[in-house]
């Protein structure tokens, strides 16, 4: 009985995962064909089927940056770099996407220290905990079982003490990256209220990157970051960045 689920599972994960690269294939082909607003669409229909994964939305911000839609480009770029950080290619394309749109990225503590903090996404640095406080328990289980000496222990307890308190650090100061989000489009207008007849504040540009606040209606409150800029913008032109990878 074990032995049939167990194999109805790994059937099903074959099956779901022949389909995904089908239809990542079939995405890419309509890509290479020029398609890119049809690639798009099946990218976005992937994501929604599959749930997030960094191929896809690199791959679709490709396919809006090739349509010149670049807040959907740079957002996608976005949902893409906190899931795969370090991915050169992703670094240089979101570049390109922000210097087309003319925005620049949003303003953090220091260079260095911001990329030291994305050198490795939030699952990375949660994983680098509970890997070092896992590793002192076991330390500690092996130390109170056989008498090793101390200096055996001490620089391992330190390694992994270093890399619960960077892991921790490092998600304390991330802890803000569920509020960003990301305009859509150019014409999207910050008003004083959440009404549609409400005081235009100005049009930020696509591609921005903003603070969420919360919602009323068909609107939300957004600060535009490197900007004293706030107010209230329709939800159909801003877009979170990290809610679709939170279905991971």
């Amino acid at each position: 009985m074990n032995q049939n689920f167990l194999l109805g599972l790994l059937c099903l994960f074959l099956g779901t995962t022949a389909v995904f690269a089908n239809d990542f294939e079939r995405a890419n082909e309509q890509f290479k064909a020029g398609d890119f607003a049809g690639a798009a669409a099946s990218y976005e229909k992937i994501l929604a089927a599959e749930g997030p994964r960094a191929a896809v939305f690199y791959n679709l911000g490709n396919s809006y940056q090739q349509l010149k839609r670049y807040g959907p480009a740079i957002l996608a770029y976005e949902r893409a770099r906190l899931l795969t950080p370090r991915d050169p290619d992703l670094l240089a394309n979101l570049a390109l996407a922000r210097k087309a749109a003319a925005v620049a990225g949003e303003p953090g503590i220091h260079p260095r220290l911001d990329s030291a903090l994305n050198f490795l996404s939030r699952h990375e640095w949660s994983w680098l905990v509970a890997g070092g406080a896992l590793f002192l328990g076991v330390l500690a289980v092996a130390c109170g079982a056989v008498k090793l000496p101390r200096q055996w222990v001490a620089g391992p307890a330190c390694l992994a003490g270093f890399c619960i308190i960077a892991g921790a650090t490092a998600l304390y100061l991330r802890r803000g990256e569920s509020g960003r989000g990301v305009i859509l489009t150019g014409d999207a207008e910050v008003r004083l209220s959440p009404f549609e007849s409400a005081e235009s504040l100005g049009s930020p540009g696509a591609g921005r990157i903003v603070r969420l606040g919360v919602k009323s209606g068909d609107f939300q409150h957004i600060e535009v970051s490197g900007a004293s800029l706030s107010g209230w913008m329709a939800v159909k032109d801003v877009a979170s960045i990290a809610g679709e990878t939170q279905r991971l």
